[in-house]
Protein backbone atom coordinates (compact mmCIF):
# COMPACT_ATOMS: atom_id res chain seq x y z
CA UNK A 1 0.00 0.00 0.00
CA UNK A 2 1.11 3.83 -0.86
CA UNK A 3 -0.85 6.55 0.50
CA UNK A 4 -1.23 8.57 -2.71
CA UNK A 5 -0.24 12.12 -1.71
CA UNK A 6 -2.22 15.08 -3.13
CA UNK A 7 0.49 18.14 -3.06
CA UNK A 8 -1.05 20.43 -5.33
CA UNK A 9 -1.48 24.02 -3.75
CA UNK A 10 -0.76 22.73 -0.55
CA UNK A 11 -0.26 25.50 2.02
CA UNK A 12 3.11 24.44 3.43
CA UNK A 13 5.73 22.52 1.58
CA UNK A 14 6.32 19.00 3.21
CA UNK A 15 9.33 17.11 2.36
CA UNK A 16 9.51 13.36 0.36
CA UNK A 17 11.29 11.82 3.69
CA UNK A 18 8.28 13.31 5.67
CA UNK A 19 6.10 11.30 2.93
CA UNK A 20 8.14 8.00 2.84
CA UNK A 21 7.94 7.77 6.73
CA UNK A 22 4.15 8.23 7.04
CA UNK A 23 3.81 5.60 4.26
CA UNK A 24 6.16 3.06 5.31
CA UNK A 25 4.17 4.00 9.42
CA UNK A 26 0.66 2.86 7.66
CA UNK A 27 1.94 -0.21 5.55
CA UNK A 28 2.14 -1.93 9.19
CA UNK A 29 -1.60 -1.63 9.66
CA UNK A 30 -2.54 -2.90 6.32
CA UNK A 31 -5.43 -0.66 5.82
CA UNK A 32 -7.82 -0.65 2.69
CA UNK A 33 -7.33 3.57 1.80
CA UNK A 34 -10.49 3.20 -0.12
CA UNK A 35 -12.50 2.66 2.95
CA UNK A 36 -11.09 5.29 4.60
CA UNK A 37 -11.29 8.94 5.08
CA UNK A 38 -8.93 9.58 7.66
CA UNK A 39 -5.79 8.66 8.62
CA UNK A 40 -3.90 9.93 12.08
CA UNK A 41 -0.69 9.00 12.92
CA UNK A 42 0.55 9.32 16.37
CA UNK A 43 3.90 9.61 17.08
CA UNK A 44 4.93 9.29 21.01
CA UNK A 45 8.06 9.36 22.72
CA UNK A 46 8.09 7.23 26.08
CA UNK A 47 10.54 9.19 27.66
CA UNK A 48 8.93 12.29 27.37
CA UNK A 49 8.09 13.73 31.06
CA UNK A 50 6.96 16.99 32.37
CA UNK A 51 10.07 17.30 34.86
CA UNK A 52 12.70 15.99 32.05
CA UNK A 53 11.77 17.37 28.83
CA UNK A 54 12.97 15.50 26.09
CA UNK A 55 11.14 14.58 22.11
CA UNK A 56 7.94 16.16 21.69
CA UNK A 57 4.79 14.27 20.87
CA UNK A 58 3.69 14.55 17.47
CA UNK A 59 0.23 13.73 15.63
CA UNK A 60 -0.45 13.92 12.06
CA UNK A 61 -3.40 13.94 10.11
CA UNK A 62 -4.64 13.08 6.41
CA UNK A 63 -7.99 13.40 4.92
CA UNK A 64 -8.77 11.82 1.27
CA UNK A 65 -9.73 14.02 -1.07
CA UNK A 66 -10.79 13.39 -4.66
CA UNK A 67 -7.44 13.97 -5.79
CA UNK A 68 -5.81 11.87 -3.26
CA UNK A 69 -4.87 12.05 0.65
CA UNK A 70 -4.19 15.82 1.97
CA UNK A 71 -2.31 16.62 4.83
CA UNK A 72 -5.29 18.26 7.28
CA UNK A 73 -2.91 19.44 10.20
CA UNK A 74 0.77 18.54 11.73
CA UNK A 75 0.96 19.07 15.91
CA UNK A 76 3.79 19.11 18.27
CA UNK A 77 3.06 19.08 21.53
CA UNK A 78 4.92 19.83 24.72
CA UNK A 79 4.10 20.37 28.49
CA UNK A 80 3.21 23.16 30.01
CA UNK A 81 2.56 24.35 33.43
CA UNK A 82 4.12 23.85 36.85
CA UNK A 83 3.48 20.59 39.72
CA UNK A 84 0.29 19.52 39.60
CA UNK A 85 -1.11 21.75 37.15
CA UNK A 86 1.22 20.52 33.63
CA UNK A 87 -0.30 19.43 30.84
CA UNK A 88 0.32 18.47 27.53
CA UNK A 89 -0.47 21.50 25.27
CA UNK A 90 -0.20 22.58 21.46
CA UNK A 91 3.08 23.83 21.01
CA UNK A 92 3.15 23.76 17.18
CA UNK A 93 -0.10 23.41 15.31
CA UNK A 94 0.21 23.66 11.28
CA UNK A 95 -3.31 23.87 9.74
CA UNK A 96 -3.20 22.67 6.73
CA UNK A 97 -6.79 23.13 4.90
CA UNK A 98 -7.53 26.07 6.49
CA UNK A 99 -4.24 27.68 6.14
CA UNK A 100 -3.88 29.14 9.77
CA UNK A 101 -0.28 28.22 11.56
CA UNK A 102 -0.15 28.82 15.64
CA UNK A 103 3.12 28.67 18.03
CA UNK A 104 2.31 28.98 21.35
CA UNK A 105 3.93 32.49 22.62
CA UNK A 106 3.61 33.58 19.49
CA UNK A 107 -0.06 33.04 18.15
CA UNK A 108 -1.14 33.15 14.30
CA UNK A 109 2.18 32.99 11.86
CA UNK A 110 1.88 34.84 8.75
CA UNK A 111 2.65 32.14 5.74
CA UNK A 112 6.66 33.20 5.40
CA UNK A 113 7.27 32.20 9.19
CA UNK A 114 5.44 29.38 8.83
CA UNK A 115 6.75 28.04 6.16
CA UNK A 116 10.45 28.64 7.73
CA UNK A 117 9.12 26.71 10.45
CA UNK A 118 7.55 24.41 9.27
CA UNK A 119 10.87 23.27 7.25
CA UNK A 120 13.17 23.54 10.33
CA UNK A 121 10.21 21.19 12.38
CA UNK A 122 10.45 18.70 9.24
CA UNK A 123 14.60 17.99 9.54
CA UNK A 124 14.13 17.79 13.68
CA UNK A 125 11.23 15.86 13.67
CA UNK A 126 12.82 13.46 10.80
CA UNK A 127 16.29 13.09 12.67
CA UNK A 128 14.05 12.29 15.79
CA UNK A 129 12.42 9.33 14.29
CA UNK A 130 15.27 8.06 12.35
CA UNK A 131 17.32 8.32 15.73
CA UNK A 132 14.18 5.76 17.08
CA UNK A 133 12.66 7.44 19.57
CA UNK A 134 9.09 7.62 18.75
CA UNK A 135 6.48 4.85 19.10
CA UNK A 136 4.03 4.91 16.41
CA UNK A 137 0.35 4.24 16.10
CA UNK A 138 -1.75 4.84 13.04
CA UNK A 139 -5.73 4.74 13.24
CA UNK A 140 -7.96 4.96 10.13
CA UNK A 141 -11.71 5.72 10.16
Amino acid sequence: MTIPFHRDGVSLFVTEPLLVLLNQEAVKYDFDLEQLTRLTFSFRNPDYQPQSGGVHPVEIQLIRGLDGWLFDYVTDFSYQGLGQDTELCKELDFNFLDNEHYLQGWGPLPMADAQALFNMWQNSFLAYAQLGFFTVTVSGD
